[in-house]
């Protein structure tokens, strides 16, 4: 008789990629967790994994058996969280562990969840980091720009923002400017990072190449940069949704506004928690 144990052992191998890291997410040992693999493939009759050098790649039957016990599992785990959620005192608010950028968290995450009767224990990082987390089950749900294909990691997209060139107010351009490009190379540049993270993709959009300048200051916050620009230190491509109060108060201008780029940006969470009820409240906010 099958242990449901042994499908929990499983799952957490095909989405950890390793014995190691699956046992380490189960709080088990690596021979529990062997042991519940090799029982497993012996009910099977044939293996569920190719063993590799750190790494555990799933067979033709172990991507059968995963697709198939994903979808139950979640099921169990969603209907166990609904009567938790139900059997909890109302002031018991469900608790999400949420990653974002601070900068989108606090230019559009706060403003579609502060309604959601949920709490929230956020973690800032960058993307790369952010899906460290998740993968590690450190976050529930992250919000990220960058979408990878990842072993057990689901992604929604949630809206795509639009980035334009950002400049000080009182920097003045001439209304019928011929060569754009040649006038931006000569501005000094703010960026988010040394490869020029969004600036480049701007070039490439509009210019149809990279961009042959190099930044003045790199700042890795778009709101200090924001703030770097009111003072005068330069241009930069920014999130439209960042810079709006800025704009109104006349403290900053965009230059070229029909020059825009658009980024997209996900939520992303561990696929055996994408029936969850609070995380598929916070994703279909965004649809309201």
């Amino acid at each position: 008789m099958i242990d449901f144990e042994w499908y929990r052992s499983f799952i957490g191998i095909y989405k950890h990629g390793s014995v190691s890291g699956a046992a380490k997410a189960r709080f088990m040992t690596q021979p529990a967790m062997s042991q519940h693999l090799a029982a497993l493939e012996s009910e099977v009759g044939e293996p569920l994994f190719t063993r590799a050098p750190r790494k555990m790649v799933p067979t033709d039957k172990g991507k059968e058996l995963y697709t198939k016990l994903v979808p139950l599992i979640e099921n169990l785990e969603s209907t166990t969280q609904e009567i938790k959620q139900t059997s909890n005192h109302p002031s018991e608010m469900p608790l999400i562990k949420l990653g974002s950028p601070v900068e989108f968290f606090t230019g559009r995450v706060l403003e579609k969840v502060r309604s959601l009767d949920i709490r929230y224990l956020v973690h800032f990082g960058t993307a790369p980091t952010l899906l460290n987390q998740l993968i590690h089950e450190e976050v529930d749900l992250i919000m990220t720009p960058k979408k990878q294909t990842v072993t057990g990691i689901e992604y929604t997209r949630l809206e795509v923002e639009s980035f334009v060139v950002v400049a000080p107010k009182n920097m003045r351009v001439e209304e019928e400017l011929e060569d754009i490009e040649a006038w931006l190379q000569e501005q000094a540049w703010l960026s988010y990072g040394l490869d020029l993270p969004i600036i480049r993709r701007y070039w490439r959009e509009h210019f149809n190449k990279r961009p042959d300048i190099k930044a003045k200051h790199i700042i890795p916050n778009l709101q200090s940069i924001l703030k770097a620009i009111v003072r005068g230190m330069g241009i930069s491509v920014l999130p439209k949704y960042l810079i709006e109060e800025a704009v109104e108060e006349g403290k900053v201008q965009i230059l070229f506004p029909e020059a825009s780029v658009g980024n997209a940006l996900y939520a992303a969470y561990r696929i055996d928690q994408r029936d969850e009820p609070n995380i598929k409240s916070i994703v279909q906010q965004w649809k309201k």
